[in-house]
């Protein structure tokens, strides 16, 4: 199908957009995997022996690692509000168009969605690149194209939530 540059220039826009959330969404499965090795103030892993060279006080240990989780958890729930604001509009497209955009963002990389769109879908690569832009000029009905999510934007919320502490 042949699209209009008006057409194309939307799709680009919508990629960008998409792209951002899809970095968002990585961020956040990093900072899950984090503060789940973030030790329970009950670990075993506080010991107030230092085996082989010096460790903070059991009690400093603790504190630290739960200020540590704190923070990250509010950068999470940033994160997580972002992603709950563009979810719902996914399912104002149809089905095959919201299987390719959602798996698109929750994705980490190209190979990764066309597995998983192949797997769990059954949408193929040709298919995934003959719908793909279709399904971009249908959302973009519903996105607010003025504010695009940014990783960036995030973080620099989180760091003046933090300063001003």
């Amino acid at each position: 199908m042949k699209y209009t540059d008006e057409e194309k220039k939307i799709i680009d826009e919508v990629k960008k957009y998409l792209r951002e959330l899809r970095l968002i969404n990585i961020e956040k499965f990093s900072l899950t995997f984090e503060i789940e090795d973030i030790p329970s103030p009950q670990s075993i892993k506080y010991s107030d022996e230092a085996p082989g060279g010096f460790s903070k006080p059991k009690g400093e240990q603790i504190t630290s690692n739960m200020l540590r989780r704190e923070l990250l958890t509010k950068r999470l729930e940033l994160f997580n509000k972002e992603l709950d604001k563009f979810m719902p509009l996914v399912y104002l497209l149809n089905a095959g168009h919201r299987n390719i955009i959602r798996t698109y963002v929750c994705s980490r990389g190209y190979n990764e969605m066309i597995d998983t769109l192949e797997e769990s879908f059954c949408i193929s690569k040709s298919t995934y690149k003959r719908e793909f832009p279709k399904a971009c000029l249908e959302l973009a009905k519903y996105l607010d194209m003025e504010h695009h999510p940014s990783l960036e934007k995030l973080n620099n919320i989180f760091y003046e939530m933090i300063s001003d502490k």
